[in-house]
């Protein structure tokens, strides 16, 4: 047993496998923690700036957004942390190299990074609480301010109800560009029958069918260790960091009853050869745009999806290119482009 594997097991972690991986100049250590089942990366190398990072798998199963909301949420004050913005402090007073949290479309990431070895464990502190002990349980006025609420806007006879909220505004801002719609067509037309077919960010047609109780609901089915991946990186203390997340978080959790974990599988779906598809918009008719997406395999298929990438690049990465000077000469488009979409 190696040194790692023997500080791995004091604090309750079983060594599943060890690589060297010559892209990051280091050691790749995959581990589980064995009451809590949450999984660890740790990448071992000399890198003075080190990171932390925690992630969910949230699939979406409609347009609701509510993995969005429960992003901006979480880091609304929690447990231990009882402030309005804990986010914004840390952006204020922590070393931090790197402070976000972002959704996509399957999964829900926490990140953090500091050259600073106790600013980490503070950072990641603020963070673990704050995705396990969240405030929201205590203050529905958090799913209102950050989700959807209703409120009057204007006065006597002209006064009216509207919906409200950071991220029904977001989505309201994001969904106004013709791109964004574009994309949102193409994947729920790819992708019939998977949680592709959603927008992760809600719409803001659905967001305001989600109820508090169902946003509570999806946090206690989703935030939970064994449905969670934490990863460790750089120059760092691995008792310590170790240590930490074992007493104070990942054993805790473990010894709560919390039923067998009930997420939606991510499956993969046979191809499908969907009939047109066109999305009316208020726009002006210079935003019309349209375009046609190829399922091109899995995004375990490296190799394939680079190759894909330099082709598309080759064909439609300048004016020159051959597929885009064609369609610039024909005259269907004021421009056109091509991407490989591997996320």
């Amino acid at each position: 047993m190696t040194d790692l594997e023997q500080v791995a097991a004091s604090h309750g972690f079983t060594a599943v496998k060890s690589e060297p991986v010559s892209e990051v100049e280091g050691v790749v250590h995959l581990m589980r923690h064995a009451a809590s089942g949450a999984r660890l990366m740790f990448i071992e190398n000399d890198d003075a700036n080190k990171a932390f990072s925690i992630t969910f798998k949230t699939p979406a199963a409609d347009d609701t957004g509510v993995f969005h909301i429960l992003e901006h949420s979480v880091l609304c004050g929690s447990e231990k942390f009882p402030v309005k913005e804990p986010f914004v402090n840390l952006l204020k007073t922590s070393m931090q190299t790197f402070l976000n949290a972002m959704t996509f479309p399957d999964k829900t990431m926490y990140p953090v990074a500091s050259t600073n070895e106790q600013d980490l464990v503070n950072l990641m502190d603020v963070y673990l609480d704050a995705v396990f002990h969240p405030d929201i349980y205590r203050r529905p006025v958090i799913f209102q301010q950050e989700g959807w609420h209703r409120e009057l806007e204007g006065e006597g006879e002209d006064a009216r109800l509207v919906v409200n909220g950071v991220v029904y505004n977001e989505m309201k801002g994001a969904l106004s560009e013709p791109d964004s719609v574009l994309y949102d067509g193409l994947s729920a037309a790819l992708f019939p029958n998977t949680t592709y077919r959603f927008e992760s960010g809600g719409t803001p047609a659905a967001i305001p069918t989600l109820t508090y109780e169902g946003f509570l609901e999806n946090h206690r089915r989703h935030y939970r260790p064994d449905n969670a991946y934490i990863i460790l990186y750089g120059n760092l203390d691995a008792d310590r960091f170790l240590g930490f997340l074992d007493e104070r978080y990942l054993a805790p959790l473990a010894a709560k009853e919390r039923g067998p974990l009930d997420i939606n599988p991510l499956g993969l779906q046979a191809p499908v050869a969907p009939a047109p598809v066109v999305v009316p918009m208020a726009t002006a008719p210079e935003n019309a745009c349209a375009a046609v997406g190829f399922v091109i395999g899995r995004a375990a298929e490296r190799e394939r999806i680079v190759a894909a990438d330099i082709l598309m690049d080759a064909i439609m990465g300048a004016n020159e290119s051959p597929l885009k000077r064609a369609l610039l000469d024909a005259g269907i488009a004021d421009d056109a482009i091509g991407y490989v979409a591997d996320s």
